[in-house]
């Protein structure tokens, strides 16, 4: 496994490389306010079969961090940037919640670099759920008493209730620091239903049972936009790839190891 840096319009962005094989290699953009972290567990699984590369989006991990609100399409170009540092011409761009976001923009602004989708968790974001979701992303501020700190344990715990996600998590959302809702908030300006149609890739469509914010009642956009389209159920909730990392694995390996 080896780590380097990479360079973009939005700093370095630190990315983590394994695994080799033929075919177009596997990009894991994470969720927001996550990091590589989030495929950990995962990628040394995929690595066993494929060439594969997670980077920390801009802001997270070890990135560097962004001073200016970035939009979807900012994230987007720098992870385009990594695959002209990596002399990758086309990848299988993998993403979850905001990271299927930044999936799909990639996908529509530079479709030939882009050989099939993995939306995990996928949020359709029209105006419906630019308003029901933009009052949810506030950032949260250093408090002297260090309440800050308590607040985000007990809200993560309640999302899942294993504390040894819990502390991985937490450790990710402050090492992001008090601009760790950046990604959120370009989430909220996002206009997918502009985007999306310009999407002309195949591409896989993976649900929790209990993610409770990309229902798959919301899927027939991305159904009518990946030709052909396929979807799997798995049984987690908001993070599937540590929640469940060998039947996430499985899911995506079955689908990127067949044709489109």
């Amino acid at each position: 496994m080896k780590r380097r840096f990479c360079d973009t319009a939005l700093g370095q962005l630190h990315c983590v490389e394994a695994g080799a094989g033929e075919g177009p290699p596997l990009l894991l953009i994470h969720q927001t306010p996550r990091s590589i972290d989030e495929y950990a567990e995962v990628l040394p699984i995929l690595a066993a079969h494929h060439r594969v590369i997670a980077v920390d989006t801009p802001g997270y991990g070890a990135s560097d961090p962004v001073p200016a609100q970035p939009e979807i399409s900012d994230y987007a170009a720098a992870l385009t940037a990594v695959l002209d540092e990596l002399d990758i011409a086309k990848a299988i761009v993998v993403g979850h919640h905001t990271g299927a976001l930044i999936a799909v923009e990639m996908a529509a602004a530079s479709p030939e670099r882009v050989d099939r989708l993995v939306l995990s968790g996928p949020i359709y974001m029209d105006a419906q759920a630019r308003a029901r979701l933009r009052p949810l992303f506030e950032q949260w501020r250093i408090q002297g008493d260090g309440s800050h700190l308590n607040r985000k344990w007990d809200a993560l715990h309640a999302w899942l209730p294993r504390p040894d996600l819990v502390q991985r998590f937490v450790v990710d959302i402050f090492r992001a620091g008090e601009t760790s809702e950046q990604g959120h908030l370009a989430s909220a300006n996002y206009r997918m239903e502009d985007r999306l149609p310009m999407v002309r890739c195949p591409g896989l469509l993976i649900f929790g049972t209990r993610d409770v914010f990309a229902p798959t009642e919301q899927a027939a956009p991305f159904r009518h936009a990946l030709r052909p389209c396929r979807e799997a159920t798995l049984d987690t909730g908001i993070f599937p790839a540590n929640e469940a990392p060998d039947d996430f694995a499985k899911v995506l390996l079955d689908y990127v190891g067949s044709a489109p």
